[in-house]
Parts: C-alpha cells; sequence; structure tokens
C-alpha cells in the first residue's frame, strides 16, 4: 500500500451487478478519511469504522466494514482481492491512529495515569470497557485512538511504541490484562474464600467462584439443570454489590419463566437480608420485560396481530418478511442464501426422538424418499445430513480439511491400527469425530 492514492472495485463483469457497483479510495493525503462512491459519495472517518471482516458467499467474497452509523458490503470481490482491501483497510485506519497517539504524546503519561489508578492495588477484575471508560475520561484524540476498537499496537511506529508508558501495556499487550485479570482472581480466591463458604446456605465451587469473580463485558455460563446456575447468579449479585462495583438499582436478571423469577428473588432477597418487596434489583422475565417496555413507550399493552391464531398464517408472514428482506436489505440475503447452501434441508435432531428406533426409521424414510447419497459443496459424498452442514461450512469458510482420511495409530502393544476420523485438519494436525449427542450428553 505504497501508492499516495489507492482506488478498489470489483471487475468489470461484476460491476455489471448491483452488488458490485461500489468504488473505493483510500488517499494519504486525507488519512483520516476513507472515499466510498456507491450511488453517492461518501466519506467515511477512519474513528468511525469499528470492524472489518471478509465473508465467503456462493460465487464471491465481501468485505463487510462497519461504522458507527452505518454497514457497508463490498461484494463482488475474488478472495485474494477482498482480503487485500480488508488488510490495506486494517493498516490505513491503525496508521491514523498513530497519527492521532502521536500528535499528542503529551497527554499520554494522563492517559497512563487513569490505568494505574483502576489497577494499583488490584482492587478489581478488569473488563476492555473498564480500560476504555478511563481512556475515555481523558480528552482529547489520542484516548479516542487508543480505545478505538481496531487498534492495533503491532502496526505502529517502534519509536511511538517504545515512548508509550508502562501502564499502557493494558492497552497495547492483549495478553496483558489476561495476566493482570488472572492473578486479581487468584487473590480474589483468598480475599473472599469465607464469603463463597457460606452464601445462601451453601458453599461455591471453584468454578461458580470464579463465574462470580470475573466481570468481563460478556460472560458465557455453561452448565447442566441443577449444577448450580442459580446459585451463581446469586452469588455474582452479591459479590458485586459487596464490593460497591453496582447500585442494586443497576443490576438486572432475566429468567424465562416466572416461577424461576419468584425463586432467584427469594434467594436474593435472603442473601441481601431483605425482604423481596424491598429488593431493588430489577427481576422479571424476558416477556414481563418485552411487554413492560412495550406498555411504557406506547402506553398500552401490545396487541397479538390477527393471523397469530390462522393455521397458516405463521408460515405466510415469515415467507413474506424473508422475501422483503432478500429484496431490500443485501446483508440478509447473503446470509440467507449461505444458510440455504450449508443447510440445503431440514434435519430433526436425535435427541427430539424418543428412542433410537424412531430415530432411526426417521432415517430410513428419508433415504427411501429422498436421495441415498449426500453430496456437498466441496464435491465430496459424506453419511448424514449433519455431516453435510459440517463439509458445507468448512467449504464456505475455506478451511482446509480431509474426510475420512485414514490415519495410523500405534497401540501399547507397539500394533499398528488404522483408523478413519470424520474429518482431518492438516493445518493443526487435529482429527475431528462427530457424534451426534442428547440432551444427557449421550451419543
Amino acid at each position: 500500500m505504497s501508492k499516495r492514492i489507492t482506488t478498489y472495485r470489483p471487475g468489470f463483469l461484476a460491476r455489471l451487478l448491483p452488488a458490485g457497483r461500489w468504488t473505493l479510495v483510500i488517499d494519504r493525503s486525507r488519512s483520516s478519511l476513507i472515499r466510498l462512491k456507491s450511488g453517492t459519495d461518501v466519506d467515511l472517518r477512519c474513528l468511525d469504522v469499528t470492524s472489518i471482516s471478509v465473508s465467503k458467499a456462493l460465487l464471491w467474497h465481501t468485505v463487510e466494514m462497519r461504522s458507527r452509523n452505518r454497514v457497508d458490503l463490498l461484494s463482488c470481490l475474488g478472495e485474494e482481492s477482498a482480503t487485500k482491501l480488508a488488510a490495506d483497510l486494517y493498516t490505513f485506519i491503525n496508521h491514523h491512529l498513530s497519527e492521532l497517539i502521536g500528535s499528542e504524546a503529551d497527554s499520554l503519561s494522563v492517559v497512563g495515569e487513569k490505568l494505574r489508578v483502576i489497577t494499583d492495588g488490584q482492587r478489581q477484575y478488569l473488563a476492555h470497557t473498564d480500560l476504555a471508560r478511563a481512556v475515555a475520561s481523558v480528552p482529547g484524540n489520542a484516548a479516542v485512538a487508543l480505545s478505538h476498537p481496531l487498534f492495533d499496537p503491532e502496526l505502529m511506529p517502534s519509536h511511538l511504541r517504545g515512548a508509550l508508558p508502562q501502564s499502557l501495556a493494558l492497552l497495547t499487550d492483549p495478553a496483558a490484562r489476561g495476566r493482570y485479570n488472572d492473578t486479581f482472581v487468584h487473590a480474589e480466591f483468598g480475599r473472599y474464600r469465607r464469603f463463597f463458604d457460606d452464601l445462601d446456605g451453601r458453599s461455591l465451587s471453584d468454578q461458580q467462584r470464579e463465574a462470580c469473580i470475573r466481570l468481563e463485558d460478556n460472560n458465557l455460563l455453561i452448565a447442566s439443570a441443577g449444577s448450580g446456575k442459580s446459585a451463581t447468579m446469586v452469588g455474582k449479585v452479591a459479590y458485586v454489590l459487596d464490593k460497591h462495583l453496582y447500585r442494586p438499582d443497576e443490576i438486572l436478571l432475566l429468567t424465562f419463566n416466572k416461577t424461576a423469577a419468584e425463586e432467584l428473588r427469594e434467594r436474593i432477597s435472603r442473601q441481601l437480608r431483605v425482604e423481596p418487596e424491598q429488593l431493588e434489583c430489577k427481576i422479571t422475565t424476558f416477556h414481563a420485560l418485552g411487554r413492560g417496555i412495550i406498555e411504557e413507550t406506547d402506553g398500552k399493552p401490545p396487541q397479538l396481530a390477527d393471523w397469530v391464531e390462522h393455521p397458516a398464517g405463521e408460515a405466510r408472514v415469515i415467507e413474506a418478511i424473508i422475501d422483503e428482506l432478500v429484496r431490500s436489505d443485501t446483508d440478509f440475503a447473503r446470509l440467507w442464501i449461505n444458510l440455504l447452501v450449508i443447510h440445503p434441508k431440514a434435519d430433526i435432531p436425535a435427541e427430539a426422538f424418543d428412542s433410537k428406533a424412531d430415530h432411526d426409521r426417521y432415517l430410513s424414510v428419508r433415504r427411501r424418499k429422498g436421495n441415498v447419497t449426500i453430496g456437498t459443496l466441496a464435491g465430496i459424498y459424506v453419511k448424514s445430513l449433519q455431516e453435510q452442514s459440517i463439509v458445507n461450512w468448512l467449504w464456505l469458510n475455506s478451511v482446509a480439511f480431509e474426510y475420512e482420511r485414514q490415519i495410523p495409530i500405534e497401540e501399547e502393544d507397539g500394533s499398528i491400527r488404522h483408523v478413519h476420523p470424520d474429518f482431518y485438519y492438516p493445518a493443526s494436525d487435529t482429527i475431528h469425530e462427530h457424534l451426534a449427542i442428547n440432551a444427557d450428553g449421550l451419543s
């Protein structure tokens, strides 16, 4: 990307398609802006671009550029062209971010001091937004650049990177925040041992304690029924309130049914030693929350549409919505086509059947009514619709694989046994055996 002005657009034939009628210009004399011509000319601020990604459709690749108030799809590109465009955009934006940081080098010490305030003494877990909030409180473009979602310290000039305060490593080194948080969690285990030993009349496991202490922007807790998810929610609420990280009226807990919400409200009230009606945390169901928001904004409760109770009403409405979105939203059209390509046939999962015999009968009927062989986009034949979906996804995402490759394995007695795993990935030298399992984890 050495030329002063670089123009990107699809090839001649691709420009005949509606999705291919765009031109993007990077002008290094205007380092803060990206010019996009697609029907109308638009100057996109580098600071407003929050995400750049490449996706593969059936015929071409698309670069998706997300900004703060819009999404632009640069379609009809070959794989090499799409990859280069995404990389050039990423580099161009980071060049601008480095310029902003370098132009206000004096303010970096203020940013560093803000970060030291929240890290000294390891008083709290640090999510990405905690760092961004601290940096954003410092006026000036350098702080904005440092907290930008596409900021990559590896693309900073070496002299500028070397001049950064040591505390900025939490922003410039992805592993630094992880090390800080791991150390914090380990120390917090000791500080809050007695707290978690007797929480709502029970002692939380180490995994539950870690789930309470880790306060990322998004936390995914995966657990089976009866394994203590509700106890963990009670523990997390009690923990953040004990540390005065949030006020009770800033906490919202949602459940799928009213019984679970009432149970959670009672348990949290008991832990906090307040009456349920005095609890300031909002605990409700998804349905009740949505209904309440509608009533508050519209001034009346929601009314069901007249097609709800019609036998074919729902299918017709969904079909009409899909047709409209395919015509009006190129992003949806691409995702919809990908879905139909990856999952060309609906498949009822094994766990939906009462017995293995019922599932076998279902598969037998499908084979009799349809083609015995199951083809894929990769040009190979597989043994199940689930394997078809996997192969189609791997092919669409350009993941190199081999299906049922013969692999020799040495037994303990020195003999060689050959196995044929469903998938082999040469890039990582790993095998992938696909097993259909039910809700109990049984195949």
